[in-house]
């Protein structure tokens, strides 16, 4: 059988059948779930796993796929090239002299340069400083509790996380909280306003806006010149720094002792470095605060809808951190390891992430590269087309994944999952570099709130339900990834403090 949908049009690809099928959910969901929507509609392609999209005229043919042994060629056997769908995206924010979009050469030499800071280690040594960021967020979500509004959840997480993203690089609160920047975030909201996916109907606002490509300019250069005296401040005075290094922090130290004037560590800076640290920070704050504050909204969520699950997390948090709450933020800026030893805290954050991947890898195809089913044998082409890595429906594939629809954070403590089945920040080496601290973030926040406060979905009732959920990946106005839909409206109570059992 061809892995292909039926019903093809010369003159609108695959999209009729794209659409009939897309009407049956949610208005705004987000285009990310579509080939796990496919893959329901068709049992054949869900058996196969992998399907070729024709989305003329407007998007690039697609080869999705949702079998990881697949996915596993273009990322991790072979690192197939990012597509020009992303690469199209980040240009005018970034050049494409960041982590995510550059390739080769230039890529490698960055990669080892900013490793350092982003790992384990090191993002551990920077917790006390995250946590003082995550106490304004708290005092926040507390006095919310006591007027008792319905607030967006996500708006003050992406802020919080944006905060912690420049504590963990450059060492200083952006003050994005509190106020005290009041430039940085609406700038680089502005930014991701404006860029443009591909030309669908939610774009063609974007597209058709005269003023967009000089409007976009203009937020990239202010955004530049807000970001720089912050980095610049840095290179002077990182020999002077005392505590754990920044992500920035070991990056000059990499670069001095690789590409320094002098080959050491008394090398100077060139313009090279301040230039593509600028280009890497706004990557790092785009890529670093939406994506983990979707994913605690989501988490939040599922703890509401499973309190089974909520009251083994309060246990695991009285046994780890101590029947007191108020004491655990002191216990964890003293010993940070033990955000190591959460580990049914860990297995919520990986079944949010496995049920609310981010977003999925786009590669490029060739002429000469051939992707071949692992279990049939089919030889796949692949030159002119998309390579998608559709992780949402990879992680919903029951070949893959017992009860695939279901909040099972249990399913992480046997271990038994398939080595490539999990990707939500891709596999390869081209996974995100950022991936330990968005866990410890995510590890951190539930530690501080779970036990104190009860966050409280407040959808209303005519809301519409994905897959059982009100909570589902929409494609919110003027942004680019999958976020909760309606911003995830929140009411908070005040918990009375106490040991989990009471």
């Amino acid at each position: 059988m061809q892995p292909t949908l039926p019903d093809h049009s010369w003159l609108l690809g695959n999209l009729i059948t794209v659409g009939k099928i897309m009407a049956k959910y949610p208005e705004d969901v987000h285009g990310q779930l579509m080939p796990d929507f496919l893959a329901r509609d068709y049992p054949e392609l869900a058996e196969l796993g992998l399907c070729y999209i024709d989305l003329w005229p407007i998007s690039w043919p697609m080869l999705a796929t949702f079998h990881p042994d697949i996915a596993a060629q273009f990322t991790q056997e072979t690192s197939r090239p990012k597509h020009e769908i992303i690469r199209g995206q980040f240009r005018p924010l970034t050049g494409l002299k960041d982590l995510v979009l550059s390739e080769g050469a230039f890529w490698k030499k960055w990669r080892a340069t900013f490793n350092p800071g982003f790992s384990t280690q090191n993002i551990t040594a920077l917790v006390p400083e995250f946590i003082e960021e995550a106490l304004i967020w708290k005092k926040y979500l507390q006095g919310i509790a006591q007027d008792g509004r319905v607030v967006p959840l996500e708006d003050c997480v992406m802020k919080a996380t944006c905060d912690i993203i420049g504590r963990s690089v450059l060492g200083i609160s952006l003050g994005i909280q509190t106020g005290v920047d009041d430039k940085i975030f609406p700038t680089l909201k502005s930014a991701i306003s404006m860029l443009v996916t591909d030309w669908s109907p939610h774009q063609w606002g974007r597209l058709l806006n005269p003023f967009r490509q000089s409007r976009l300019a203009s937020l990239n250069r202010q955004l530049r010149s807000q970001l720089q005296p912050l980095i610049e401040a840095q290179l002077q005075n990182h020999e002077r720094s005392e505590g754990p290094k920044t992500v920035n922090g070991l990056a000059i130290r990499t670069y001095m002792k690789e590409y320094g004037s002098g080959g050491s560590s008394g090398g100077t800076i060139d313009t090279e470095f301040l230039d593509v640290t600028i280009e890497n920070l706004k990557i790092f704050l785009f890529a670093g605060h939406d994506t983990t504050a979707s994913t605690l909204c989501f988490a939040y969520n599922y703890l509401y809808q499973h309190p089974d699950v909520l009251a083994k997390l309060r246990l695991e948090h009285d046994e780890v951190l101590g029947t007191d709450p108020t004491d655990a933020t002191r216990r964890i800026s003293e010993t940070p390891t033990l955000l190591n030893q959460l580990s049914y805290t860990t297995a919520i954050v990986k079944e949010t992430l496995r049920l609310q991947p981010p977003i999925g890898s786009c590669r490029e195809g060739s002429p000469a590269f051939f992707l071949r089913h692992p279990e049939t044998g089919q030889q796949l082409p692949t030159d002119g087309f998309i390579l998608f890595s559709a992780s949402k429906a990879t992680h919903r594939n029951a070949k893959f994944w017992s009860e695939p629809d279901k909040f099972m954070p249990e399913r992480w403590l046997d271990l038994a999952v398939h080595k490539n089945a999990f990707r939500p920040f891709e596999l390869g080496p081209r996974g995100c570099i950022g991936q330990e601290l968005a866990l410890t973030e995510l590890r951190l926040l539930l530690a501080m709130t779970v036990r104190e406060l009860e966050i409280v979905p407040a959808y209303k009732e005519k809301d519409e339900v994905l897959l059982g959920y009100q909570a589902y990946q929409a494609q919110m106005p003027g942004e680019l990834t999958a976020h909760p839909s309606k911003g995830m409206p929140v009411t908070v109570k005040l918990r009375k403090v106490g040991n989990a059992k009471e």
